[in-house]
């Protein structure tokens, strides 16, 4: 490795955390919402307080089971708390989130309930409804976002000093 790089041994390699124990978290540590409160249950966490709250942790999180109300129509619902989903978030010290992963919904019936929840009109999902229809399996997926990982790689502070072609106020295309 060449001597710019900054990599060290971390004792430990994941934290792994519940939703509502990040609200604790940041209720504890006094990282807030930009007015001021607390983060209450519901409330999507910001990239800057979950930046805030990561780094203090100082190790990478995995963050799982958020309020089905603030996630996509296709995520399954946990089973033995239907309020919350069957997902999960990865985030990095000086990165934040880079993964966003959840099991699937595979039963037709509920993805329908997922698109009325949503208000979202099933007709352009017929070929994803299809799948439900004709057989499928219980299965998850997720995201990563490469510009993130790369930050976190080459201990970046900004996504555009990783981006092929960044944004910025005076460039909104490549």
């Amino acid at each position: 490795l060449s001597s710019h790089m900054r990599y060290k041994a971390v004792v430990s390699t994941q934290s792994t955390g519940d939703y509502r124990e990040a609200l604790q978290y940041c209720k504890d540590n006094n990282i807030t919402k930009e007015d001021g409160t607390s983060f209450e249950f519901g409330d999507d966490i910001p990239e800057a307080p979950e930046r805030k709250m990561t780094d203090m942790i100082g190790v990478p999180i995995l963050l799982c089971r958020f309020p089905k109300a603030m996630k996509s129509f296709y995520m399954q619902p946990d089973l033995k708390e239907p309020i919350v989903t069957e997902s999960v978030d990865l985030l990095l010290p000086n990165v934040g989130e880079i993964i966003g992963g959840s099991m699937r919904i595979y039963n037709e019936e509920e993805l329908y309930a997922g698109f009325k929840r949503e208000g979202i009109s099933p007709e352009n999902y017929y070929w994803y409804i299809d799948q439900r229809k004709y057989g499928t399996t219980p299965h998850g997926g997720y995201g990563l976002g490469l510009e993130r990982y790369l930050m976190w790689l080459l201990n970046s502070k900004n996504v555009r000093e990783t981006c092929l072609y960044p944004r910025t106020a005076d460039r909104c295309k490549p």
